[in-house]
């Protein structure tokens, strides 16, 4: 077997390169890394998560500061991430912003993760030995 090539139990072994071409191009694995990386903060995980359990399914900036020992401005930096990844989207209305969860991200997310996803595609066997084996 060539060096780059995978036996992927009895399956022709086949180069790397044509199996990452099907599985997530580079423009595809960049936005599923500033999803992963909005969320890379716990203050953003729980964010998201009071948002999306709130009444109605949107939550106002002063109901969100109640539940953090947080300057305003810091969480205000962990909202802002949130929105500009995607996953919240904001609304004005008078001197408060209202949030809402987008539901469209966290598919992409569910679709990454997800037991066949992306990172375990289906057709390949659970484990599977390489040339570093």
């Amino acid at each position: 077997m060539a060096v780059g090539e995978i036996d992927v139990n009895g399956i022709a072994a086949l180069p790397l390169s044509a199996i990452g071409a099907d599985v997530l191009d580079p423009g595809d694995a960049a936005s599923a890394a500033a999803l992963f990386k909005a969320l890379g903060d716990p203050v953003r995980v729980r964010l998201l998560a009071l948002v999306a359990h709130s009444p109605n399914g949107e939550a106002c900036f002063c109901d969100l500061a109640d539940e953090f020992d947080l300057p305003q401005s810091t969480l205000s930096h962990h909202v802002k991430m949130l929105v500009n990844a995607g996953l919240l989207s904001r609304e004005r209305r008078g001197t408060w912003s209202w949030y809402r969860v987008q539901d469209d991200p966290l598919e992409t997310l569910t679709a990454l993760v997800r037991t066949h996803g992306m990172f375990r595609p289906h057709h390949l066997a659970p484990t599977r030995r390489g040339v570093c084996d």
